[in-house]
């Protein structure tokens, strides 16, 4: 009986759309599509309209709705400031990490002013007219080092492997990226990372879901993380939300694109998530339109990242 039930659960389950996937505006719609059937319903009969809620709520709990299309009508007719209350785009982080006075009182003693740090250390330098900052030469070359020890040739993998290493196939190769960088990255073990099944890449570090908007921008945080490794034993001191805002932004200096070698630059787009579209400033390689970085044009100089390239 309860294989039965386990087939049955997995011929309904739709994983895309429910756990971390669940599109919250659309659940709420549902919901209340739901409840006006079992009104409906029980007003025939009271057990047809129980039935009715139930089997709803069962529906919407394993396939994420209960009508077909929900997400499309939700982005298309709900306001744009009900959306943002539930939904962020996807790349954005909750970096919240300062749940007690403890890591605040870290926080404060470990922060740095971003663009003075990377500057002392080598990492970046005052450009084209001092108007901008780029990275040093001495820093861009370490970085293409670290970018090319990622690089590993096609080679088919276990599946059982997918939780010792990261791996995101590109036109001109594979990179690799140990789940040890990542866990360093994110400071927690090796064992919390596991990998999500979604259209870009992201990994559950602990609690939280980390998301980057392509695989060349996975492969470029974990070369700078490594290779601001190399410049100061400081770099791993750095809070953790700081830390993470300094490799996006980092991220943005990047001039030739790690996967299809072509030249990067700006420009306006528009990216879906699971509830809503959003425009962003999107920095991408122009050959193979890979985005490394996605910026909200309103909120380009916000976080505590520290300067922005």
């Amino acid at each position: 009986m309860s294989s039965r039930i386990s087939s049955l659960q997995d011929m309904i389950l739709r994983e895309e759309y429910t756990g971390e996937n669940r599109c919250v505006p659309c659940t709420i719609v549902n919901l209340l599509i739901a409840v006006g059937l079992s009104m409906i319903a029980g007003w025939i009969q009271v057990e047809l309209g129980v039935a009715v809620l139930v089997g709803s709520i069962l529906l919407i709990y394993f396939r994420g709705y209960l009508v077909p299309g929900t997400p499309t009508l939700t982005k298309r007719y709900l306001p744009n400031r009900v959306l943002a209350a539930f939904d962020k785009g996807p790349e954005s982080h909750d970096e919240t990490e300062w749940e007690t006075l403890e890591k605040l009182e870290a926080y404060r003693e470990n922060r740095v002013d971003a663009e003075s740090f990377l500057q002392e250390i080598g990492a970046i330098e005052p450009c084209n007219m001092d108007t901008e900052v780029c990275f040093t030469s001495n820093f861009n070359e370490r970085l293409w080092e670290e970018l090319d020890t990622l690089k590993t040739e096609n080679t088919e993998t276990d599946p059982a492997e997918g939780n010792k290493q990261l791996e995101t196939g590109l036109s001109e190769g594979t990179f690799t990226i140990e789940i040890e960088t990542i866990s360093a990255i994110y400071d927690t073990s090796p064992s919390s990372i596991r990998v999500e099944e979604r259209d870009y890449p992201a990994v559950r570090a602990g609690r939280r879901i980390r998301k980057w908007p392509s695989e060349e921008a996975l492969a470029i945080d974990a070369a700078l993380y490594r290779a601001l490794e190399t410049l100061s034993p400081r770099w791993d001191q750095v809070p953790l939300k700081q830390r993470v805002e300094i490799l996006r932004e980092l991220r943005g200096l990047v001039r030739q694109c790690p996967g299809c070698g072509g030249a990067v630059g700006a420009d306006e787009s528009v990216v879906e998530s699971c509830c809503a579209t959003y425009d962003v400033v999107a920095v991408q390689c122009l050959d193979c339109g890979a985005h490394l970085l996605e910026k909200d044009p309103e909120k380009s100089d916000e976080g505590d990242g520290g300067f922005n390239p």
